[in-house]
């Protein structure tokens, strides 16, 4: 059931209806250059980052890399996810959190997409703004 769906059925949407899945990732120690050529490849503009472990650490935007300058293959190579996640903040909505939540959530900690975590802190999806301002539109 779709958002707008919920909403005509008197229910109230929840993220799960508006977030993507399966998620693209990329582990922490990766260098930038890997997940520039990742993104690339995949047309997308977010990948959620993982520890070794698997947990999520938070979301690394086409405009984090491209504001590494120089943004050449070389310097790119010897900078790490890592480096660049440490500058953006951790945050996250769950399943069955409002649309509007995650909203917020982004519009106040200037982001564009956060990642969906299951009660259990297991990444599940991943929710951007063209999400939400699909469902606005619907």
């Amino acid at each position: 059931m779709s958002a707008a769906e919920a909403l005509a059925n008197g229910r109230e949407p929840t993220v799960a209806q508006l977030m993507s899945q399966p998620v693209l990732t990329v582990e922490v120690g990766e260098s930038l250059w890997d997940a520039w050529q990742l993104l690339f490849v995949s047309g997308l503009r977010h990948l959620v980052v993982l520890n070794s472990d698997g947990t999520s650490l938070g979301v690394l935007s086409d405009r984090n890399i491209l504001a590494e300058v120089p943004a050449t293959a070389e310097h790119l190579s010897d900078r790490k996810v890592g480096d660049v996640l440490a500058m953006v903040p951790f945050v996250s909505v769950h399943p069955t959190d409002h649309p509007l939540v995650a909203a917020k959530v982004m519009a106040s900690n200037s982001v564009e997409a956060v990642p969906v975590l299951d009660p259990g802190g297991r990444l599940v999806g991943i929710v951007t703004e063209s999400d939400v301002v699909r469902w606005l539109v619907r």
